[in-house]
């Protein structure tokens, strides 16, 4: 989808995540999703998360990038970091348990890379967010239902803090949207970096009876 304006910008999610796509459309603005054909590998250990998330971020963007010749394309990737060790995606429910007994009843950060690229100027602006969470102790049983509501299934850090998870949070600092996977007030500083009309598509969008 495209949005009419001074610049006729269309907009390009490289990203499969239904939480990106929820928060993007809650904004009102029209794009197309095309997720990325790049896998996600575990990080290397002793990388900063920063640098983990904002370089997968940018491989996603410029992977369907390469596919237009006019558009931005949106590359995002969510990483969580708790005692010294970062926390993707779990591939099993062992490794989804082991994440959650690391969260229990401590302080972890979330960290969420994001990079912009326009294909029809080549120009490409990238950031992070990093927001802290902290965990309520969970019990044995807390763990067992949590992880029987298949919920940790796709989230880094194995829970989604918009769901059920949200039980266990009683403290957080730092962007939400952000913890969900896609910082809006990043998002918008890139914009801007990249001179593009964010503000002038929201409010024609959102504007219309």
């Amino acid at each position: 989808m495209t949005i009419s304006g001074p610049r006729d910008v269309k907009w390009i999610l490289a990203s499969a995540s239904p939480r990106r796509s929820e928060i993007l459309s809650s904004l009102g603005l029209h794009f197309r999703v095309e997720p990325s054909g790049i896998p996600e590998p575990d990080c290397i250990r002793g990388r900063q998360p920063s640098r983990c998330a904002a370089d997968l971020a940018r491989a996603k963007a410029l992977d369907v990038a390469r596919k237009h010749r006019s558009g931005v394309v949106i590359g995002a990737d969510t990483v969580v970091y708790a005692r010294k060790r970062i926390l993707g995606k779990p591939a099993h429910e062992d490794e989804a348990r082991e994440m959650l007994r690391r969260l229990s009843g401590r302080w972890h950060e979330v960290i969420t890379g994001l990079f912009l690229y326009d294909c029809g100027t080549g120009r490409g602006a990238a950031a992070h967010a990093l927001s802290r969470v902290h965990f309520r102790r969970l019990s044995r049983e807390n763990l067992d239902w949590y992880i029987s509501t298949g919920e940790y299934r796709d989230k880094a850090g194995a829970y989604a803090i918009q769901g059920y998870a949200s039980l266990f949070v009683d403290r957080i600092e730092g962007c939400y949207f952000n913890i969900v996977g896609f910082p809006v007030s990043v998002f918008y500083l890139l914009c801007r970096r990249l001179d593009l009309p964010l503000l002038r598509r929201l409010r024609r969008t959102t504007a219309q009876p």
